[in-house]
């Protein structure tokens, strides 16, 4: 009996930890800083976010280069073939689950691939998409912040005038995301890339973002309060 009722105290505990949220994204999810290591597990934006929802699971998954699309040649739901290959495996190993969130377009930027801001959030919200039609439950696509110099960087060779289109993914995807509907959020609106190379975020802008998203992922899965009288 007494095992019962310690059980049926954490029954509520437990039903919250059940809550499981995808980070889907490149270098800036995966924790690269200016020198190209990595930032501790305390000081990555997933993380950090998991730190502000305790009663859920976050996923890390993040990898350097990755892009939404390498080709944009296929019609709007084609992602192409950097991320179309291993998507449904990476996801599938995840599931169930309940938010997945999506930061990527930094990588699309990079010289010489000639896309376009538009072009890109396209190829972002066709991920949501996959994704919801793919079981997951609430997807929310973030635009990466704008990049800062990179031509005065280490990676100016990949990011060298990639300056001015990043400055245009924001307002790019919030307006797909209001003609989609699908949930989007802009990173710069609470944080800016700070480090030597112009491209990733700092220990203080992984914070600022962490802690943003935290609240933009419980505006996703509480129910909105009921208004009197109805």
């Amino acid at each position: 009996m007494r095992f019962l009722a310690v059980l049926f105290c954490l029954l509520p505990g437990l039903a919250l930890a059940e809550l499981r949220i995808l980070a889907l994204g490149d270098s800036n999810t995966w924790g690269a800083n200016a020198t190209g290591s990595r930032y501790g597990v305390d000081s990555r934006w997933p993380m950090v976010m998991a730190a502000d929802l305790p009663d859920a699971v976050v996923i890390e998954e993040g990898r350097i280069g990755r892009r939404t699309d390498i080709d944009g040649t296929g019609a709007l739901d084609n992602i192409g073939t950097v991320v179309r290959r291993p998507l449904p495996d990476l996801v599938a190993r995840h599931m169930p689950l309940d938010v997945a969130i999506i930061m990527l377009g930094t990588n699309d930027l990079q010289n010489g691939l000639g896309r376009t801001p538009e072009a890109i959030a396209r190829s972002a919200m066709s991920l949501a998409r996959i994704l919801q039609d793919g079981g997951v439950a609430q997807v929310l696509v973030v635009a990466p912040p704008p990049l800062r110099n990179p031509e005065r960087g280490r990676l100016a060779g990949l990011f060298g005038s990639a300056e001015a289109p990043s400055q245009l993914l924001g307002q790019a995807y919030l307006d797909l995301g209001r003609t989609t509907a699908i949930p989007t959020f802009d990173a710069a609106s609470v944080t800016i890339v700070e480090s030597a190379d112009g491209v990733h975020l700092t220990a203080e802008g992984h914070r600022r973002l962490g802690r943003a998203l935290a609240v933009a992922v419980r505006r996703l899965i509480e129910p909105p309060l009921a208004k009197d009288g109805s």
